[in-house]
């Protein structure tokens, strides 16, 4: 079967709109409500980063407040501050964040939405006043260090920023995964499927990828530009991260893809059916995932069922303002322990001042790594390219030797030496001409 021509990227739409809700709340405007206020620790609330844990936090903090909360961002730049003024409640979205300098009074909530056994390694993740798991397993794991319950919560859709609609749908298969300097199981996987059928490719250091040359590589697109991209889309390719994998903790993909009319892959079959979305397909290695994207492709009218059955659980059942809903008791519930605890322990506070120290060195450390394996990778091209060239090398020396052999053989024929000689000839016979001529 021939090699599929790459296809172009597609013309995307960003929703304004949503953009300057969103960094409405980033700049504060929606920090106070009348139930009270809400920090979101995040990475960052540079939106234009590519992380995602500001966008769960925003997607959710939207609709809480339509709740009556006020909501905010606390990124990693500050956590070496104080908040002020108090807030009342902080959710936590990162493992690495120790709820050391937070005010006693301000109930402390764990997200757990991945890398489900760092968080439970935490010697202090008692000192929480809530843990919210996004799947059973991972609230199970979890349950068996923290004495209080712990809620299963799982990501969300802010449908507001991926509506479906009614697009044409050119493209056969897309990926937003973004690369952060591991290799991931996506990467063989396309490459496989590219052989038969075009892949576009968004997500951030994606130059860094090595890619099959059917699969274009269009570079991150915003985040509200994403639902643009899955309204053109039929399959979207997900592959969760080991450490989401292990307790089939499903990531923003799956729910945005499924809200936007598209049909995920993904590579875990554990969690979807707590979810209802046991029809979503998955795959194990690269040759299911290519059988299963041709099994999706091949029948029209089939994709567009399962595609309208899966919509129709996310917009009853995942969309962050049912999730907000869901998550007010929990807030209460954190609320009335914190207001039992005491003050945070003195080790609590110390091990979170000098944890913010390390921020800078880590942040530092990942762009390095990133650096060196781009790096290591361009040393790869490098080094092939000098192979071919010194292949080329000897392939042309052994021409020359060839053409080298063909000459002598040629000079030493007779035929040659007879053509020479009557060329002696002829040449003599002109030279005595032009000497007569007076």
């Amino acid at each position: 079967m021939p090699q599929p021509a790459p296809v172009e990227p597609p013309k995307v739409s960003i929703d304004e709109a949503q953009a300057r809700y969103y960094a409405e709340i980033v700049a504060g405007a929606h920090a106070v409500g009348p139930r009270g206020r809400i920090v979101f620790c995040v990475s960052t609330d540079d939106l234009d980063e590519g992380k995602g844990d500001p966008y769960v936090a925003l997607g959710l903090g939207r609709y809480l407040v339509e709740e009556g909360w006020g909501v905010s961002l606390w990124p990693i730049r500050r956590w070496h501050e104080r908040t002020a003024p108090e807030p009342d409640v902080a959710i936590v979205m990162l493992d690495s964040y120790i709820p050391g300098l937070l005010p006693q009074a301000t109930a402390t909530i764990a997200w757990v939405r991945n890398w489900t056994d760092t968080w439970a390694a935490l010697p202090y993740l008692e000192e929480f006043d809530g843990v919210w798991a996004s799947s059973p397993a991972s609230a199970e794991a979890l349950g068996t260090r923290y004495s209080g319950e712990v809620s299963v919560v799982p990501i969300g859709v802010d449908l507001q920023v991926f509506p479906s609609g009614d697009d044409d749908r050119p493209l056969p298969v897309v990926t937003t995964a973004n690369f952060w300097g591991a290799e991931r199981q996506i990467q063989s996987a396309l490459t496989l499927v590219s052989e038969s059928v075009p892949v576009v490719w968004f997500g951030a250091n994606g130059a860094h990828l090595r890619r099959g040359a059917a699969i274009t590589h269009a570079d991150r697109v915003s985040f509200f530009g994403v639902g643009s991209v899955y309204r053109q889309s039929r399959v979207v390719v997900d592959d969760l991260i080991a450490a989401a994998r292990a307790y089939g903790s499903h990531n923003s993909r799956l729910f945005e893809a499924i809200a936007s009319g598209a049909v995920p892959i993904t590579n875990q079959r554990a969690g979807l059916d707590y979810l209802g979305l046991g029809e979503v397909p998955t795959y194990d290695d690269d040759a299911s995932l290519a059988a299963t994207v041709h099994s999706l492709l091949e029948d029209d009218a089939a994709f567009r069922e399962r595609a309208g059955r899966l919509q129709r659980v996310v917009f009853e059942r995942h969309s962050f303002a049912r999730r907000a809903q869901d998550v007010l008791p929990l807030i209460d519930a954190a609320r009335e322990r914190a207001g039992l605890r005491g003050p945070r322990p003195a080790m609590l506070v110390w091990a979170a001042s000098e944890r913010v120290r390390l921020q800078s060195a880590e942040a530092l450390r990942d762009g390095h790594l990133i650096t060196v394996r781009r790096l290591e990778r361009e040393m790869d091209d490098l080094r092939a390219s000098a192979e071919q060239c010194a292949r080329d090398l000897r392939d042309l020396r052994a021409r020359r030797d060839d053409l080298d052999s063909e000459l002598r053989r040629i000079r030493s024929s007779r035929v040659h030496r007879v053509a020479q000689h009557v060329s002696d000839v002829i040449a003599g016979v002109r030279a005595r001409g032009s000497r007569r001529t007076p």
